[in-house]
């Protein structure tokens, strides 16, 4: 049988009965499970291999129209873990040489992080929460314009990554 995220953050002492937001970092396979019982919780102990995870609590970080990836949380290997974002309201009015949109889908990290999830449809303007992944850079960013917003295009771009965004339901 499966774990249950929510009963491991339960277990973890990360959310209660009534449920939360809960962050889940793969962190690959391991060679056993001791047992405990933690917070009403009983887990089983096991000794073979399985794939392994581990939950934390959900961090959120208001940011402003401006802010990008690559000021956010700078991509490290192997992999990079961005806290879930506040957008406040009316980025499609912030200036766009302040707050660029480089990309369609997949954007560079030198973009603002609420235009360019504007720009995905992700949020409104009128902002909300937003949840960043990187991914690895592309050789090419392309222009688009979606929902208000013109996004740039870019050949070749010099170091940095690239993230999407995703809508927090």
């Amino acid at each position: 049988k499966q774990s249950s995220i929510c009963r491991a953050a339960i277990h973890y002492g990360i959310i209660d009965n009534d449920g939360g937001w809960v962050d889940i970092t793969r962190q690959g396979r391991k060679h056993y499970f001791i047992k405990s019982n933690r917070n009403g919780v009983q887990t089983i102990g096991k000794y073979q291999s399985a794939n392994s995870f581990t939950v934390s609590k959900v961090t959120v970080q208001a940011v402003t129209c401006e802010t990008t990836v690559e000021q956010l949380c700078p991509f490290h290997k192997p992999a990079s873990h961005c806290p879930r974002v506040y957008c406040p309201r009316n980025c499609m009015q912030a200036n766009p040489h302040y707050a660029r949109v480089i990309g369609t889908r997949v954007y560079s990290d030198l973009s603002s992080i609420c235009r360019a999830a504007v720009h995905a449809g992700v949020v409104r303007n009128h902002g909300g929460y937003v949840d960043v992944m990187p991914v690895d850079k592309r050789k090419t960013y392309t222009a688009s314009f979606q929902n208000g917003i013109f996004s740039e295009s870019l050949q070749n771009p010099p170091g940095g990554k690239a993230f999407r965004v995703f809508a927090v339901v």
